[in-house]
This record gives C-alpha cells, structure tokens and sequence, in this order.
C-alpha cells in the first residue's frame, strides 16, 4: 500500500537538500555549478529540460480525452493537468537557479532580444502556464466549454513551445550534435513518452491508495493498461528516432556530430548511454509491456518507472554529448581529448529538491482537491449520466465479476 506519509516525509527532506544547493549557487554563483568555460551548460540544464518536457507530455495526454474527446482518456484530466503545472513551476526554479540568480529570468524578460529562441522559450512557456492554470481552474468549476476550449489553446501553445525549445538546441550550428531541425522533432515525440510514464506510476500509485470507491480499483486498471499502451507505442518511436539520430551522425562522419556520437557509444558516455538511456529507459519496458500480459496494472507500473529514470539519463547525455567535442577540434587539430565537467552536490540537490517538491505537491491537491473526473457516472452506474457513452458504464455486475475473478 502507499504510505503517503513517508512520501511527505521524504519530499521534505528532497526540498531541505534543494534548499541547501539553491543557497549555494545564489552565494557562489557558477563556482558551485561543475560547469566551466568549455562546458557552460551543465545538469542544471539538463534537469530544466527533465522538468519542462515532462510538462509538456503530461498536458499532450491530458489533451486525448479533455480535448480530443477519446474517452478512456478523460479521467486522467485534472491529474495530468495539475501535474503539467506542478514540472513546470520546478523547471522555471532549476532555470532560474542554473542562471545563478532566479531574478536573472525577470531581467530576460525586460531585456528582449527578438531573434533569441531562449527569449521565446521563456515567453511561450509563460503563456502555457498561464493557459494551463485557467484550464485547471475551468475544470474544477466543472466548465466543459470553457475547459476545452483552454484545453486546446494549452495544446497549441505546448507544441509551440515546446518545438521552440528543441530549437534552442537546434539553432547552435556551433554544436554539431545539436545542430538541425530534429531536436523539435524530437523533444515533442520524447515529451508524449515522457508524459505516458509519468501518468502510469501516478495512477498505479492511485488505485493502490484508494480504498473509497469500490469501482475505482476496475477504472483504474482500465486507465493504466491504456497508458501502458501509449507508453509501448512512443517507447517504439523513440528506439527508432535513436537508431537513425545515431546512424546519421555515424554515416559520413560529419566533424563534431560523429565525435559526439562515438563519446555516446564508447566513449566517456557509453555507460550511462547503454545501461540507463538504451537498456533500462528503453528497451527494458518495452520487453516488459511486450511480452504476454504486458499491460497489466504492476509491469506497466515498472515499465513507467523504468521509463521515467532513463528518460533522465537521456537529458543528462544530450547536454553533455553537445558539448563535450572541444572547438579547437574543428581549428583542424589532430588530437584534441574530451571537455570534461562534473555535476556537483548542489546541481545535484537543486535538481532533487525540485522533484521533492512536486511529489510533496501533488499528494498535497490530491489530498485536497477531487481529481477524479465523472465521478457520479462510475458511482452510481447510470446509463449516459455526465455525457457518458455507453461503452463507459460499469455495471455492478462487471465490477462484481472483476472483484471476484
């Protein structure tokens, strides 16, 4: 069973550790970072992009059954949504904080450089929070045309923002690695994985809390084998974007892009690569959600936690992987050895503190608030009630034989 105390007891302590990191990098600035003048992007970066890329996938699925109106996916609404909002809160703490001074990103904001993909990034995840709060609210309030229509407005400005920060990695023709038009491409199909595994640990962890509703436990599953689907499905799509980003960068050995990619596969990189971002964020879950009862409700769990710890291994390895070629290689010399950096014990405790604070959060609205969606059609069972259909009614004796089987 979940012990929602100890989880409280434990994002507590992640925030008290974050607490201490942020103090020292808002006193010692970049000199408590282990980033340095060859590698000026460090974890820090890396833990942005974890946190607003997951906000991103969250509020992509959310928008299949609040706005695309594929049903099974409407439960998932006020969870997905208030979790969207939570990443992305933590991601602007991890920015702000990686910029040395949090107000660094209100200066950003009043010294605007119109042709900046970071001027935009800022901008246009400013307006998807804002657009995600009002969907939040309308939902609570029970406003379906006002929630969809936020809905879709969050969508559009999740992918605009979204492509756009796959763009600030694109933009650097000075990082080969990076450089061209598959970063966008390829943050927004990584960013419906991510929000896939997310969602199944939450829910799984959910059901397993709930002890009010007896039918919760039947919608649940329901919900979490569908999740578990998704998650097979963008799991396939990114093993393939990862073949050919890697075959790409092998084929013609193009200066700096091959480098980078050989660092990956047996160079400096290759353990984290092959272990946490090939083997256990990838391949690994998608054995397990492939092979016979695959979708059920405790190996999707696992696969989505799988998922979710490669996921930020991968984040780790693009940021380092862009810079760890040095630029007196492309001066034409011969020999030139790897950029080295480090993630210190603040990156590390910003980037924890962070994640403490969204999971203490979210039990704190999920304590507070109803974040069930058509809550009076599962209780009472009645035939179209709340605009259901009828392939979403649960008859008692469904519910009896699921209990009993």
């Amino acid at each position: 069973m979940f012990n929602r105390k100890l989880w409280i007891y434990l994002s507590a302590a992640l925030i008290i550790a974050g607490l201490a990191g942020a103090v020292n990098v808002v006193v010692n600035g970049e000199h408590a970072m282990g980033t340095n003048n060859h590698v000026p992007w460090g974890a820090l970066i890396a833990g942005y992009v974890f946190f607003v890329v997951s906000s991103t996938g969250l509020s992509l699925v959310a928008s299949l059954g609040h706005v695309f109106k594929l049903e099974r996916f409407e439960v998932i609404g006020k969870r997905a949504v208030l979790g969207s909002i939570l990443t992305l809160v933590f991601g602007f703490v991890v920015i702000g904080l990686e910029l040395g001074h949090p107000f660094n990103m209100v200066y950003l904001l009043f010294s605007a450089n119109l042709t900046s993909a970071i001027f935009w990034m800022g901008l246009l995840y400013g307006i998807y929070l804002v657009l995600l709060i009002f969907e939040l609210y309308f939902m609570f309030k029970g406003d379906h045309k006002k929630s969809t229509l936020f809905g879709l407005l969050v969508f559009i400005s999740a992918i605009a923002a979204h492509s756009n920060l796959g763009a600030v990695f694109g933009f650097l023709v000075a990082r080969p690695y990076w450089s061209g038009p598959y970063m966008s491409i390829y943050f927004i199909l990584s960013a419906l994985l991510s929000g896939s595994a997310i969602l199944s640990v939450m829910f799984y962890i959910v059901g397993r809390n709930d002890q009010k509703r007896e039918d919760f436990i039947y919608r649940n599953e329901h919900i979490v084998t569908s999740l578990g689907k998704l998650l097979a499905l963008f799991l396939g799509i990114t093993m393939f974007f990862t073949i050919w980003k890697v075959l790409t960068g092998l084929y013609g050995a193009a200066p700096g892009k091959y480098e980078a990619i050989m660092a990956l596969l047996n160079g400096p990189l290759s353990g984290r690569f092959w272990l946490f971002e090939v083997l256990l964020g990838m391949v690994l879950p998608f054995v397990v959600l492939m092979t016979p009862g695959g979708f059920k409700l405790k190996r999707v769990f696992a696969a989505g936690l799988m998922t979710i710890t490669g996921i930020f291994v991968m984040r780790l390895d693009l940021v380092a992987a862009g810079q760890i070629i040095p630029h007196e290689f492309f001066a034409g010399a011969s020999e030139v050895g790897y950029n080295y950096s480090f993630i210190s014990w603040s990156e590390w405790a910003i980037i924890l503190g962070a994640i403490g604070g969204t999971i203490l959060l979210y039990l704190v609205g999920e304590k507070k608030w109803n974040l069930d969606m058509d809550d009076v059609c599962y209780k009472h069972h009645v035939r179209n009630c709340c605009d259901c259909s009828e392939d979403r009614v649960i008859s008692e004796h469904s519910i009896h034989h699921h209990h009993h089987a």
